[in-house]
C-alpha cells in the first residue's frame, strides 16, 4: 500500500536539493575574499522539471494491486540527484573571484524560502495522516 503520492517524493528530492544549495551558497560567502574562487551552485531544477514533463511517451499505470509493478513516470523521480556546478564564465573582480555578496545573499533567502515551504508541506502531510489514524 502506498501512503502518499508523487508529490511527496518530488518533496524530499527538493529537501535534498535545498539543503545542498544552501551549503554551496555558504560556501560562496565564506570564500567572498578568496582569490581565484569560482561561484558554486547546485542544479536540480532542471533535472526534476524533465523527470515531470509528460511528454505523451510514456504510459502511467494504475496499480490495483501492491504486488504489481510500478508502470509511469513515477519511478522517473528516483534517479533525479542535486548536482554541484562551478560558474567558471563570469569574473567579478582582478583577482579572479567571481563572487557576488548580494547575489549570494538574495539566492540564500530565495533557497531558505524554498526549504520551509518544503518542510511545510511535508508537515502538513503527516499532521492530516495522524489525524486520520488517531480518528479511526
Amino acid at each position: 500500500m502506498k501512503l502518499f503520492d508523487s508529490n511527496m517524493k518530488v518533496l524530499e528530492k527538493g529537501l535534498d536539493a535545498y539543503s545542498k544549495r544552501a551549503e554551496a551558497l555558504a560556501n560562496n560567502i565564506a570564500n567572498v575574499n578568496t582569490p581565484n574562487y569560482k561561484r558554486k551552485d547546485i542544479q536540480f531544477e532542471s533535472f526534476l522539471e524533465k523527470a515531470l514533463r509528460d511528454d505523451g511517451s510514456s504510459i502511467i499505470g494504475k496499480r490495483t494491486d501492491e504486488k504489481h509493478f510500478q508502470i509511469g513516470r513515477e519511478n522517473k523521480l528516483d534517479g533525479v540527484e542535486a548536482n554541484f556546478i562551478e560558474e567558471n564564465s563570469t569574473v567579478m573582480r582582478f583577482d579572479g573571484n567571481n563572487v557576488d555578496i548580494e547575489k549570494e545573499k538574495v539566492e540564500q533567502t530565495k533557497n531558505n524560502i524554498r526549504y520551509q515551504f518544503a518542510t511545510n508541506k511535508i508537515s502538513s502531510s503527516f499532521f492530516l495522516f495522524f489525524s486520520v489514524i488517531r480518528n479511526k
